[in-house]
């Protein structure tokens, strides 16, 4: 599909054209095609010089766009996805996209802050005195060490500087937004520098929660701050010593019920009935930073890197959509941890061969609690369902009930007959704390069992004579109404990864480029699996576990399960450049890519069989450049990939399971598409161009159930996902100050029947399979002497609505699926000083 019947299926896109640059000068009077600078090759070069597909997004852009946290700007990256929770993000490039929930396994995507590694968990910090963010496409092993095999987002904070700065800034908007930040950069001596800054951010949800006591989902709470010091301590030598902090207290992810028994099947009514008791995403995080670099003469020179970040969080989570106490069920991942990530590199740059080499190490130990919750009503009515289905006690009653009517089961007559007519009636059972369920189970139970009437309704554990003789333990009386069931798995880890990479770069003649590297990666994993059993123990010992159940092998109250392994790969890179001008080039590159294996945090069955490593191949041919007098900028790549043993999280309910769990899975998929990028100024004042992504891809999964519990096989898909953004920015000239519009357009293809575990009911639900389409603006005006900047903004502003892919752990047991909604129409106005 082209780019022109995409733009010709919209007319509001057509209307707008093509997308500005994303690191436009937003407050000049005449805009122009700046150099963008980025160290993706670990040493500091313009983008358009890079052999890599490299895009990058600037502190201005995250102003026009009020860009909080890398999902915020996934919409202006091509090929670049990111989730929005703030404790299981995750991050996709080129379809690549890992598991969010398991500790045990690793992210495909890498993420490095101020020269560190940052594992998933931390990777949603707000962008808070940011200088840019640049996103590498495809294989990095050779440059950013660890697991960077679907690709690298590079994060760059603002560095002490020699001159003082300093700024205050408010914004305010609906939802009840309030964000104030400040900076100070001081000197405190010709040679030693201060930076530091604070934000705070708040705004209320747009998903109103009608139960009593209930946060409305999309509220956020964020205070997050830097502090950092740079010291030149002779002419060749300097040193950094940072330590930035984040502080997240949330509304729980959105779970807007869209099952019969919930307050709405519409999710766009933006109300929802949800009972989860204390439900927050919360994030206590801290780091420290040193960085030592030296000069030791033209040609050489090194960087050590050593950092040590901690973090605990918490996400209790919404799991039914409904207000139904005998529908309850939450989840709750605890997640302590921390890291120590050390890295030397040393680079060389001589006449024709440009080098960096280097080794890294990082250690990192972590806690996983994963803890249910149910009640005693939600848990009679699992087992009631579990009782109902058991295939031994339908044989009974259909028998029972045939030799009461004076035939016999498979007569083809009356027995038949009356067999249907009782397991009809023992379908209708819905919960046995029902007096007229109760009173049709025990009828159909007594005959079948030959006991004589109907059991006796039972109320407490002292008369649970009645429930034994159904041969389980596991209901309770009403009695026990208002009791929470809990049941817990509890992993640790140490992970320990370290690595030696050498790139290169040789200029083979004045227009060609040779460059290669290889990289050796180890990575070791100690797991423990603990699950101490429901605390439904200590009122009738022995009793088993109903939502981690035992097909799962948890060995419940058998002590810790553990495993260790280690995983090793060699992989590199080989790419040929060839410069057709100053500013134009192109490339073509073969890189490989690795990410460890690692253990299934919800599933022990890992322990034996650990998940297996992804294994990525890449072909990419690119070209970039400034063209036309430097008033036209293009970036296109093709890229072929394929990755053997990509792991994949999906609902799963396999038999002998209650409900539906997240289960890693492993599968082969091939993508191969365009990523463009073109900017251009037709006028001073006016700059148009655009980001899209065209690409195919087709994945086989290793056969896995369902959130139905259907056995899936042979998934063998082939898609287009499209996607554009269209930017326009326009300064023109005004009498006093200096004033630029901002809007942008953004179109996202839908794929989501696409993909493992979606069910076709899905489509029924209003909102679900619709396209991504949201107009931005922004209006801003800076003064003369550019102390003022006030600026108005909207997002979504034709309000366009869609709905994620609903899911939930009882969808099956309980019919309770939930979805989550786009983000509404928002709108506000900002002020800044610059001192």
């Amino acid at each position: 599909m082209n780019n022109a019947k995409l733009i010709g299926r919209h007319p509001l896109a057509l209307a707008i054209a093509v997308a500005g640059s994303l690191s436009a000068q937003a407050f000049a009077e005449e805009l122009a095609l700046e150099e963008v600078t980025v160290t993706a090759q670990k040493r500091e070069q313009n983008a358009l010089e890079v052999p890599v597909t490299v895009d990058t997004f600037s502190s201005t852009d995250m102003e026009n766009t009020n860009a909080l946290k890398l999902s915020d700007m996934a919409d202006y990256i091509p090929g670049f996805e990111a989730g929005s929770s703030v404790t299981q993000s995750a991050l996709s490039i080129r379809g690549i996209e890992s598991p969010s929930i398991s500790a045990g396994g690793d992210p495909s995507v890498a993420v490095f802050y101020d020269d560190a590694y940052v594992p998933s968990p931390a990777t949603s910090m707000s962008f808070t005195d940011m200088q840019r963010v640049e996103v590498l496409k495809g294989p990095q092993g050779t440059l950013f060490g660890r697991n960077a095999a679907a690709g690298t987002v590079n994060m760059v904070p603002n560095r002490a500087q020699a001159d003082f700065d300093a700024f205050l800034s408010a914004r305010l908007g609906n939802f009840g937004l309030q964000q104030l930040e400040g900076m100070l950069n001081t000197p405190l001596s010709d040679s030693f520098f201060v930076r530091g800054n604070l934000m705070s951010y708040q705004r209320d949800g747009y998903v109103e929660n009608v139960y009593p006591g209930g946060v409305d989902s999309g509220s956020e709470d964020i205070l997050t701050g830097r502090l950092s010091a740079w010291w030149d301590i002779t002419d060749n030598t300097s040193a950094q010593l940072s330590y930035d902090w984040d502080e997240v207290d949330s509304a729980p992810r959105q779970a807007i019920g869209v099952s019969p028994y919930s307050y709405s099947i519409d999710p766009f009514e933006r109300k929802v009935e949800n009972d989860v008791m204390e439900g927050e995403e919360t994030r206590s995080m801290s780091t420290v930073n040193a960085k030592l670099m030296h000069s030791f003469n033209d040609r050489w020179s090194m960087k050590w890197v050593s950092s040590y970040r901690q973090w605990e969080t918490s996400n209790r989570e919404e799991e039914d959509g409904t207000a139904e106490i005998s529908r309850y069920l939450d989840t709750n991942n605890i997640f302590d941890s921390d890291i120590g990530y050390h890295e030397l590199q040393v680079n060389f740059s001589g006449d024709k061969v440009t080098a960096v080499m280097g080794a890294n190490y990082s250690r990192e130990n972590i806690y996983q609690s994963t803890d249910v919750t149910a009640t005693a009503s939600s848990v009679t009515r699992l087992v009631t369902t579990d009782i109902v289905n058991n295939p031994e006690l339908r044989a009974q009653i259909a028998g029972g009930a045939a030799l009461s009517a004076g035939g016999f089961p498979g007569d083809g007559g009356i027995g038949d007959m009356a067999a249907g007519q009782a397991l009809a009636a023992l379908d209708s059972v819905d919960h046995l704390w029902e007096a007229d369920d109760w009173a049709t189970f025990t009828t159909l139970v007594a005959p079948a069992m030959g006991l004589t009437g109907p059991l006796p309704q039972v109320d407490d554990y002292y008369d649970a004579i009645a429930y034994n003789v159904l041969g389980t333990g596991m209901l309770f009386g009403p009695s026990f109404a208002g009791r929470n069931w809990v049941e817990r798995v509890e992993n640790e880890g140490d992970f320990t990864n370290w690595g030696v990479y050498f790139d290169m770069d040789y200029a083979l003649t004045d227009s060609i480029n040779i460059l290669a590297g290889l990289r050796y990666s180890t990575d070791e994993k100690s797991f423990s699996w603990l699950t101490p059993g429901t605390n439904y123990r200590d009122i009738r010992p022995g009793m088993e576990e109903v939502i981690f159940s035992t097909a799962d092998d948890y060995n419940v109250g058998q002590g810790v399960r553990e495993a260790r392994e280690e995983w090793s790969a060699t992989t590199g890179r080989l790419v040929g450049q060839y410069h057709f001008s100053e500013t134009a080039m192109a490339f073509l590159s073969y890189s490989t890519g690795y990410k460890s294996g690692g253990f299934d945090s919800l599933n022990l069955l890992t322990a034996d069989t650990p998940i297996e490593p992804e294994e990525v191949d890449n072909i990419e041919l690119g070209v970039k450049g400034d063209l036309v007098e430097n008033l036209l900028r293009v970036q296109v790549s093709y890229f072929d990939m394929t990755v053997d043993n990509r792991q994949r999280s999906v609902e799963s309910k396999p038999p002998g399971s209650a409900n539906a769990l997240p289960r890693v899975i492993n599968g082969d998929q091939q993508f191969n598409g365009f990523e463009v990028t073109v900017d251009w100024l037709p006028l001073d004042t006016l700059r148009l161009g655009m980001v899209t992504t065209v690409r195919d891809e087709e994945s086989e999964w290793d056969p896995f159930y369902d959130a139905e519990g259907e056995l899936q096989q042979d998934r063998d898909k082939s898609s287009v996902n499209t996607a554009y953004t269209l930017v326009v920015d326009w300064a023109p000239a005004i009498p006093v100050g200096a004033l630029n519009v901002h809007l942008d357009y953004i179109y996202a293809e839908n794929t989501d029947e696409l993909e493992p575990g979606y069910l076709e009911s899905f489509s029924e639900i209003d909102g679900v399979g619709e396209d991504d389409k949201r107009l931005n603006g922004r209006i801003s005006w800076m003064s003369g002497n550019g102390s003022y900047e006030l600026a108005f903004w909207g997002r979504n502003l034709l309000d366009n609505g869609r709905a994620d892919i609903p899911s939930g752990r009882t969808l099956d047991v309980f019919g309770t699926p939930y979805t989550s909604i786009s983000e509404p129409r928002s709108y506000g106005a900002e002020l800044r000083y610059n001192f």
